[in-house]
């Protein structure tokens, strides 16, 4: 089954949606989410929804993908047009804009841009071919780059800044990166014209393994030890989590590998809506050594417990 969403729910429009009501549904949403219209902890969000909400409009807006689309849904879609620049192909984004200025104030080679970076060619509405904004006469875009830049967890738990040094064109730059709160290891920042030859530099996260919380997308997961008695008789025990320690109940009778959560004391999610849980695994601990006295009393307990 296909991960994707439906493209009518992307655009916000009906089934039945007309032409004109599918460019105004994109227009909409494509100067929201215009990458240089956001924070730049935000840009590669809203270069992912702005790539998402192209390509529903590439169908829908073709009455032969969508009719194909509506038949059988991605899979046609996906089985026809194999290659991502095929779905793109013929799309005539700029009318969509006419009547605006500039494109609604995204400049004209703005889809070629775009597109360019994701490695798609898109065609104008002559028919021309561009890439990287190439085609309106721009010089064609330079080499990106990428930087590796290890953040612990507890900076990807808070955000950051971090010092990175580049090298572009010949000479070595020292860049400061703000990192946002929620990142995991390969999330991509991407600095716009610190590249070579005026690309972009993308700083590529590596979270290293944390010796006290295990990371599962936005949950982190810690094991605490009980004594076998506390367990037995339930107990409050104290609990780490990223902001800091806090009491957690353990109820009698606990068994070992029980999972509690500690709901919002998770990661914080990259995309800024909510924040995961902590999942705390309790190991009952089973004493290795007893006292004459200490098995006495276990043997006593065993004998009055099977007979219940």
């Amino acid at each position: 089954m296909s991960s994707k969403r439906d493209y009518y729910e992307i655009l916000g429009v009906k089934k039945n949606a007309t032409q004109e009501e599918l460019k105004k549904a994109y227009r909409e949403l494509a100067l929201r989410y215009h990458p240089d219209r956001v924070s730049a902890d935000k840009k590669k969000e809203a270069e992912d929804t702005f790539k998402e909400i192209s390509e529903a409009y590439a169908v829908l807006s073709d009455p032969q993908k969508r009719a194909l689309y509506d038949q059988y849904g991605h899979s046609g879609v996906d089985q026809k047009f194999r290659r991502p620049e095929d779905i793109f192909r013929g799309t005539d984004f700029r009318s969509v804009f006419e009547g605006f200025g500039d494109f609604g104030g995204l400049g004209g080679g703005f889809f070629e841009n775009l597109f360019g970076d994701l490695g798609f060619e898109i065609f104008g509405t002559r028919g021309r071919r561009q890439r990287g904004g190439a085609g309106n006469g721009a010089a064609r875009r330079g080499r990106d780059v990428e930087v590796a830049v290890p953040v612990s967890l507890e900076e990807a738990y808070r955000g950051t800044e971090k010092t990175i040094q580049v090298q572009r064109d010949g000479k070595v730059r020292t860049l400061t990166v703000t990192i946002p709160a929620g990142v995991d290891t390969g999330s991509r920042l991407r600095i716009k014209g610190e590249g070579e030859g005026g690309g972009d530099l993308y700083a590529v996260i590596e979270v290293p393994a944390d010796r006290t919380f295990q990371r599962n997308g936005s949950d982190i997961q810690v094991e605490i030890g009980v004594s076998l008695t506390r367990a037995i008789l339930g107990t409050e025990i104290s609990v780490p989590t990223l902001d800091g320690e806090v009491t957690m109940k353990v109820p009698a009778g606990t068994q070992s590998g029980s999972i509690f959560r500690l709901r919002g004391k998770g990661m914080p999610h990259v995309k800024g809506k909510g924040t995961g849980d902590e999942l705390v695994r309790v190991s009952v601990e089973i004493p290795r050594r007893l006292t004459d006295r200490q098995r006495q009393l276990i043997e006593e307990f065993e004998k009055s417990y099977g007979a219940t």
